[in-house]
C-alpha cells in the first residue's frame, strides 16, 4: 500500500486505506480469536510474542524458512532464541510484573519453558494437533482475506514467487509464522498509547461500528472528520457485545471504555458505543494506518515469494474459501 507524502489530505489513496482498515479489523480480530480459543486474549498475545521472538533469527534466512515450510514442521528447541520478560513487556507495552506473572502461569501449565536467557515455547507444544488445527484455520481465514482484498483492488503489485513448493504442500505453519509477525507489529503499533487491551477494544468497536458498510461508504479523500463516513452511519455496540467478541470480562471492557471516553476516543450514544469521525481524524491515527498498510503489503509480498498466493489463485475457481464463523 503506497504511503502518502506531506499532508495526508492530499493523498488520493486515503479512501482506499479506509477500506483496507475495515477489512483488516475483521481479519485481525478473527485471527486473534482463532489463536485464543478459550484462553485469555492477553495471554494469547504474550504466547504469540514469545513464539515470534523464539524464531526471529530463523525466519530471516529464506532457505531455512523454505525448508521448514516444505516440511511443515516447527523448528527444534535448540534453534529457538529465548526472550526476556523485559523484552516482552516492552514489545506489548505491558507492566513487567503483569508479564512475569502471566508467563510463570504459562510455565506451570507446560506451555512455555524457562531456559538460560529467557523463555521459549517448546517444539512439543507447537507440534500438538490442537495447534495445527488452529494454524490451519488461520491459514484459511487469511486466504479469504486475500481474496477479499484482491476483489476490492486493494493490493499493490506483489513480487513473483521465488519458491516452487512441491505439489500438494499446504505450508500453513509457515504462513502462521508470517501472520504472527504481522499481528504483533500491528499490536505494537497501536498499543503505544494504552496497551494491547485498549487496542483490541478499540478495534472491536471499530469493526462493530463499520462492518455493515459497503465499499461505497469509503468517505472523502481527506483525513479530516468531515471526510469520514458520517457518525449516523456507524452502528453502536454495547460493552457486553464487545466483551463477548474479544473474550474479555465485561467489567474490564467497561473500565477501559470509561477511560477512553474521557480521552475522546469513543462516544456513548443511546444505543451503545461508537468511535466518532472526530477520533478517527486524530493525528495519531493516519501514521498508524500507513505503517500497518506497509506491513500488510510486506506480509503479502512474503506470501507471494513463498508461492502461497499462487496456490491460492490456482484453487480459487475450483474451491471457494471455507471459513468457520468466529465470535
Amino acid at each position: 500500500m503506497r504511503q502518502g507524502q506531506g499532508n495526508p489530505g492530499n493523498d488520493r489513496q486515503i479512501g482506499r486505506l479506509r477500506l483496507i482498515a475495515r477489512a483488516l479489523a475483521a481479519y485481525l480480530l478473527d485471527t486473534i480469536a482463532i489463536a485464543r480459543g478459550d484462553s485469555d486474549v492477553v495471554d494469547t498475545l504474550l504466547a504469540s510474542a514469545i513464539i515470534q521472538a523464539n524464531i526471529a533469527d530463523i525466519v530471516r534466512h529464506a532457505d531455512v524458512q523454505v525448508a521448514f515450510a516444505e516440511a511443515d514442521a516447527p523448528p527444534p528447541d535448540e534453534m529457538r532464541r529465548p526472550v526476556s520478560m523485559n523484552a516482552l513487556a516492552n514489545s506489548l507495552n505491558l507492566p513487567f510484573e503483569t508479564v512475569r506473572r502471566r508467563v510463570k502461569a504459562m510455565a506451570a501449565d507446560g506451555f512455555v519453558r524457562f531456559v538460560d536467557g529467557g523463555v521459549i515455547v517448546p517444539t512439543a507444544v507447537l507440534a500438538d494437533p490442537a495447534y495445527a488445527v488452529a494454524a490451519f484455520r488461520g491459514y484459511e481465514r487469511l486466504r479469504a482475506f486475500y481474496y477479499q482484498l484482491s476483489d476490492l483492488g486493494l493490493l499493490d503489485d506483489l513480487p513473483p514467487p521465488t519458491v516452487d513448493l512441491a505439489p500438494g504442500v499446504m505450508p500453513f505453519r509457515a504462513v502462521s509464522r508470517l501472520v504472527g509477525t504481522f499481528v504483533l507489529r500491528f499490536v505494537e503499533t497501536v498499543s503505544r498509547a494504552g496497551g494491547p487491551a485498549d487496542a483490541l477494544i478499540l478495534l472491536e468497536i471499530f469493526r462493530s461500528n463499520t462492518e455493515h458498510l459497503t465499499a461505497e461508504h469509503r468517505g472523502g479523500e481527506g483525513w479530516e472528520a468531515k471526510d469520514m463516513a458520517d457518525d449516523a452511519l456507524r452502528k453502536p455496540v454495547s460493552v457486553s457485545e464487545v466483551a463477548r467478541r474479544i473474550g474479555m470480562p465485561a467489567e474490564t471492557v467497561r473500565r477501559h471504555v470509561r477511560r477512553m471516553a474521557g480521552a475522546g476516543w469513543v462516544v456513548r450514544t443511546r444505543d451503545g458505543i461508537i468511535i466518532p469521525a472526530q477520533a478517527l481524524a486524530l493525528p495519531a491515527v493516519f501514521p498508524a494506518l500507513l505503517t500497518t498498510g506497509g506491513n500488510l503489503q510486506r506480509l503479502f509480498g512474503s506470501l507471494s515469494q513463498l508461492g502461497v498466493l499462487r496456490i491460492w489463485d490456482e484453487v480459487r475457481e475450483s474451491r471457494p474459501p471455507q471459513v468457520a464463523a468466529i465470535g
